[in-house]
């Protein structure tokens, strides 16, 4: 609740007229600091379902199973910093003093997009996705045919890929070329990146 709102509420139930800055002062006397609120993924029944039987599918997995496995994501990196969430103070009617001006570049600037691989044994390197269009050609010919196949040849057993849903890596294209190849693709629950041990590297 913000402070506007427990001033009326306080209000309502008592009758006392306080500023929002009395209201802001007792919060923090009692140890009530504003914080933003923590985002998380909105989960169905069904989403919470399919994630509770992944989970217990893989609950007797030990380290030679895990270990067998290429966990794998890709990411867009910003390059310019965002300052939009800076506060100075100045004086009443500085607002355009060039020294108050931050200049910035529309929709966050420029990025890169990478990918990469961890597993029990180690990483692979950073592969950086030139003009951040990832189609399904592409992700056959230049991630899966030139760094997941020979990290697949490098394990002993069968070797297991852990992608996420998105459409270019789940197109007939991409599941034809990893059966070639024999390597196995983990499936896992749509809306699931936090069980993505990646998301945490």
């Amino acid at each position: 609740m913000s402070n506007t709102l427990l001033k009326q509420h306080l209000q309502r139930a008592t009758g006392t007229r306080d500023s929002t800055q009395t209201v802001r002062n007792r919060l923090h006397h009692v140890g009530l600091y504003a914080r933003r609120l923590i985002v998380c993924i909105s989960l169905t029944a069904g989403h919470r379902a399919a994630r509770r039987r992944w989970a217990q599918e893989y609950l007797r997995w030990g380290r030679a199973e895990w270990s067998n496995v290429l966990f794998t994501d890709e990411s867009r990196f910003i390059v310019q910093s965002d300052n939009r969430r800076v506060i100075i103070w100045r004086e009443h009617g500085t607002r355009n003093n060039p020294a108050f001006v931050h200049e910035s570049v529309r929709l966050g600037g420029s990025g890169v997009m990478v990918w990469a691989g961890v597993s029990i044994n180690g990483r692979n390197d950073l592969y950086i996705i030139s003009n951040e269009a990832l189609t399904a050609q592409r992700y056959s010919d230049e991630i899966l045919g030139s760094i997941v196949v020979p990290c697949a040849a490098a394990i002993e057993d069968e070797s297991i890929l852990m992608d996420d849903n998105t459409r270019p890596q789940r197109a007939r294209l991409v599941d034809n070329f990893l059966f070639d190849e024999g390597i196995l693709r983990m499936d896992w629950p749509a809306y699931s990146p936090d069980m993505n041990p990646i998301e945490h590297v």
